[in-house]
Parts: structure tokens; sequence; C-alpha cells
């Protein structure tokens, strides 16, 4: 599946761009090049051009790793600029992200029609309040930049909305994975949906993470932009290490014939997904790298 994207156009840096890049002084976010902090330096270096190019894949992690090779490649000399902001804009700027949640939405409806505990099924609704909760994000901020302040009350509640929904779905998938990890379910059937559910879950909320982040810092609540992506790199750090370590103890479980594989036939049809989610780079240029960088944003230089 061919997906047309957007990438750095290198050839419309500014020098000042190409100078601070080379020597490792700049933070790039929502599409705006800034100087690091500490630097005698503030405010903004270039709003960053974008050039259309297209990539091939299949699998939404695969494609995001994709998209990160091919920036890679794309600017060979400057590999201090964070791509995360660029994995956003893409993802805003094409149907990766509407079809994943399309994906996610069947995954739900699946899930409900096999599972029958009620919690569950509530808290499967309100993942999909927060998948439309995504798409408005989505919405918001492919709008024009510059009359933010004409949607800013609604960018707001939405903002508001997105972190307690998020909030709602960490938990929730937490206790999923503690839930399953008690032997509550016994159809093979229903683990595969439920696990496969689990990973569409965690595959989206480091995107819904940095959306609310990126909208944030476009509505200019600097401070609390940043403390909001460092909470969110926390809070889905402890929900990978709690899905990894359900993970590894069915693994080792079945590598020392604890547990019958037979039995657990749904682990070797999730097993290479979900050791893809984990080896991606989703959490590090999403959550990670926005979350450590420390930018000046006063003053303004071309």
């Amino acid at each position: 599946m061919e997906q047309v994207i957007l990438t750095y156009d290198i050839d419309r840096f500014t020098n000042t761009l190409i100078t601070a890049i080379d020597n490792n002084e700049v933070i790039i976010r929502d599409g705006v090049a800034y100087w690091k902090a500490g630097l005698g330096k503030s405010g903004i270096i270039q709003h960053i051009p974008f050039k259309e190019i297209s990539i091939s894949s299949d699998s939404f992690i695969q494609t995001l790793g994709t998209l990160q090779t091919t920036i890679q490649n794309t600017i060979v000399a400057t590999q201090a600029v964070s791509t995360g902001s660029l994995m956003i804009a893409t993802i805003i700027q094409t149907q990766i992200l509407s079809k994943k949640i399309e994906a996610v939405n069947r995954n739900i409806s699946e899930v409900s029609q096999k599972i029958d505990e009620q919690n569950i099924v509530l808290y499967l609704n309100k993942f999909s309040e927060y998948l439309a909760i995504i798409q408005s994000l989505q919405t918001i901020l492919k709008s024009d930049r510059n009359h933010i302040n004409v949607i800013e009350i609604l960018a707001n509640n939405v903002l508001a909305e997105s972190i307690k929904s998020k909030n709602n779905m960490v938990s929730f998938t937490e206790s999923l994975i503690h839930f399953v990890d008690s032997n509550s379910i016994q159809d093979q059937n229903h683990l595969m949906l439920v696990m496969q559910f689990i990973k569409n879950i965690m595959e989206l909320l480091p995107i819904g993470m940095n959306l609310e982040f990126t909208l944030s810092h476009r509505l200019k609540q600097e401070d609390f932009s940043q403390h909001l992506i460092e909470d969110s790199y926390q809070k889905y750090s402890d929900l990978l290490s709690c899905y990894r370590s359900y993970l590894n103890k069915i693994n080792n479980k079945i590598k020392y014939f604890e547990l019958n594989e037979k039995d657990h036939q749904y682990f070797s049809i999730i097993k290479k997904p979900a050791k893809e989610l984990i080896q991606s780079n989703i959490v590090k240029e999403l959550l990670e790298k926005p979350a450590k960088e420390k930018l000046s944003y006063t003053a303004f230089s071309e």
C-alpha cells in the first residue's frame, strides 16, 4: 500500500538552520526549528519546509519505521534533528492514522461481541470516544496554525477531553493486561482478540499523546506542554513495561515447558507484532525525545 507523505525539503533550509543542525543546536517541534536552551540564542530559526515523497508499507508500525528511515536517509548529515514532530505531521496529512482508527474500531466490535465482562464492554465504548478525540486533535492540527486563536476555546476543550480520556485508556489497558494474566479468558480466539486490541491501543496511545502535546505547544502553553509530554512518556513507559512483562512471562513459561504451547496458540500469532511494537522507535520519537528536549522560545531569528 503506497502512501504519499511529507519529509524535509532540505534545499529550502536557510544557512542559519543548516549551521545550527551541524552544531547540534536545533530542536524541531510542530514543524518549527527552535534553538536549544542554554546556547545564548533563543526563538525560531525557521519554519520547516516540506516536500512530498511516496513510501510503501502495510503495517502501521512498519509504516512509521519506514518513515523514520526515509527521514534519516534524506538527512544524512543532520542526525541531531528530532524526527518525532515530522512523523506526527505526516500522520496528520495522510490516511495512515485514519485507516488505523478504522481497523481498531473493527477490533472493538469483535471484542465486544466475544467478551461478556461488563467493565470491559464499558471501556471499549470509552475507547471509541478516545479514537474520536484523536481525530478531533488531527482535524484541529490540520488547520492553519496562524489562525489557532480563532478556535482557541474549541482547541482547549478538545485538549482537556483528550488528557482525561488518555488517562482512562492507560489505566484500562493496564487493567486489561492484568485481566488476561489472571487466566480469566479461556477461549483462545477471545484471548487473541483481546491481545490484538491491547496492541492496537498501545500503537495509538503515543500518537494521541504526541498530538495533544503538539496542540498544547501550538496554543503557546509552553511550560504545560512540556509537563504534559513528560507525564505521558512516564505513563506510557510504565504501561509498556507491564505489557512486556506479561509477554515475557508467557514466553518463558512456554520455553521451559511450564505451559502447554497448544493451550496458548494465540501467543504464537500475537508474538511477532507485539515484538515489532516493543522494538519500534515509536516511543523514542513521539514521547522520549520531546520529553527530554529543552528549547528556548523567546526571540525570533531568521
